[in-house]
């Protein structure tokens, strides 16, 4: 027995050594793993970080803002001294509203939704047009200062868009209550009989709405389109109502083409992507009043240590990137390329901040919205001014062409011309709208179930 424990301690006094040896060799193995782990990671963090930073490289060698500064110093101030934004904030301040139910009645006068306004081609109610008088009267010394703002042709407010992503911009619902103001106070004329008075308003109603065009944000450019469509509501019920000269048709029609979309669209788009870069670049430090949706802010810190904000940050500048490629194409095109960019970098791609930014897709699908009510508004002055050169109206659009239009503008909904049809003297000009389904530019709202409250066709009719 012994000598059989003797042997057995002899083994194990040889045996340590050997395990040893293993447990060193297990221990070096675990640490060269763990090294190139470490290394690895290191490697993907520079290389996410590398790839981040040279694509912000890029766009400002390709003279676009990329930090907060940048983005300020690139909405210049007025060079002549002059700024129109004084006068437009001063007469919002002015502003005098009307209680809760008269809005809502003023504002149906320039809905865009059929069920929804009076017939533009009747008179106003005794009601309303009360309502609307008093409201115009109350408000003479906004209107006052809204007209002077109109001989400024420069426009910068005074918002600090170096503040980044928090940045307030509560100006934008000051501009739109003034355009509505401006187009109410068109309607108003109209129902006095005073075409120059008419004339006067919605060319103002447009050049307040277009103060905003050279602001880089794509809620300022959201805000402008809405001003200038509802200047187009307000122009489709005053050519019901008032007989204008040819000079008034020439100014409103000069001022409706004057519109240009896509260069304000570019700015907000580049100016939206400089914006958000630091949700990327340094999401510790952005404020998550503004960004509610943030993780918890060491998970926020891990995050951007290993380099992971800064992969999702390449793969959002790509994104705008392919969105400022989109608004070269024609509007008809957005909605269709959108869906396709859509599924290309956001589907089955999950992130922490990533998701947050997708709504870029939803401003350039609303578009077409936009820019069909405008081309509908542009035609039915060429078709007025037409119908005074040659005392009827044109048998087709077609006829329109070379003196009142270059071309009859697509419709953005079905890359198609926009349609024109006649009922005796009576005319409308209409887009098949966001179902595309041609409705004789019936504007009923359909009634499909989740598409309640919106027309079938975008139209603008004349009823005399």
């Amino acid at each position: 027995m012994a000598r059989h424990g003797g042997e057995r301690e002899s083994q194990t006094a040889k045996d340590t050594p050997h395990r040893r040896r293993l447990l060193i060799r297990a221990g070096q193995v675990l640490i060269v793993l763990l090294l190139c782990g470490i290394a690895g990671i290191l490697l993907l963090r520079w290389h996410w970080r590398h790839e981040f930073s040279r694509r912000i490289e890029a766009i400002r060698a390709a003279g676009y803002p990329v930090t907060p500064k940048e983005h300020d110093a690139w909405y210049e101030w007025p060079q002549s001294g002059e700024n129109a934004a004084f006068w437009i904030m001063g007469a919002a301040e002015m502003c005098n509203e009307p209680k809760k139910e008269d809005r809502e009645a003023l504002q149906r006068i320039l809905a865009l939704h059929d069920a929804d306004r009076p017939d533009p081609g009747q008179p106003l109610g005794v009601d309303i047009r009360a309502v609307l008088e008093q409201y115009i009267q109350a408000n003479a010394g906004a209107l006052e200062s809204l007209h002077e703002a109109t001989t400024i042709a420069e426009c910068r407010y005074p918002v600090d868009l170096s503040g980044g992503p928090g940045t307030t911009v509560r100006h934008v619902s000051e501009v739109h209550k003034c355009v509505q103001l401006l187009c109410l106070e068109a309607v108003l004329h109209a129902e006095r009989g005073d075409p120059n008075e008419v004339e006067t308003a919605i060319r103002a109603a447009l050049h307040v709405a277009n103060s905003l065009d050279n602001e880089p944000l794509m809620i300022s450019h959201m805000v402008r389109m809405s001003g200038l469509i509802t200047a187009a509501a307000a122009l489709e019920r005053v050519l019901n109502r008032v007989e204008f000269t040819d000079r008034q048709f020439d100014a409103l029609y000069q001022a409706f083409r004057a519109i240009e979309i896509k260069t304000g669209l570019l700015r907000a788009l580049a100016g939206q992507r400089c914006m958000i870069c630091p949700l990327f670049g340094r999401p510790r430090t952005i404020d998550r009043g503004f960004f509610d949706r943030l993780p918890p802010r060491p998970l926020l810190e891990g995050y951007y240590a290993l380099g992971l904000s800064a992969r999702e940050g390449a793969v959002y500048l790509d994104f705008v990137e392919e969105c400022l490629r989109i608004v070269e194409r024609p509007v008809s095109q957005y909605r269709r390329v959108v869906d396709h960019v859509q599924a290309r970098y956001f589907r089955g791609r999950k992130g922490l901040l990533l998701s947050g930014t997708g709504y870029m897709f939803t401003a350039l699908s609303s578009e077409a919205t936009y820019v069909s009510r405008l081309e509908i508004a542009r035609v039915s002055l060429a078709v007025e001014r037409y119908r005074r050169a040659h005392g009827k109206l044109p048998e087709t659009l077609d006829s329109l062409i070379p003196d009142d239009l270059a071309a009859v503008p697509e419709d953005p909904f079905d890359e198609t011309p926009l349609r024109y049809k006649r009922l005796d003297s009576r005319y409308v000009v209409y887009s098949v709208g966001e179902d595309g389904k041609d409705d004789g530019g019936d504007m009923q709202p359909a009634s499909e179930p989740g598409k309640s409250g919106r027309p079938r066709d975008y139209a603008f009719r004349i009823c005399r």
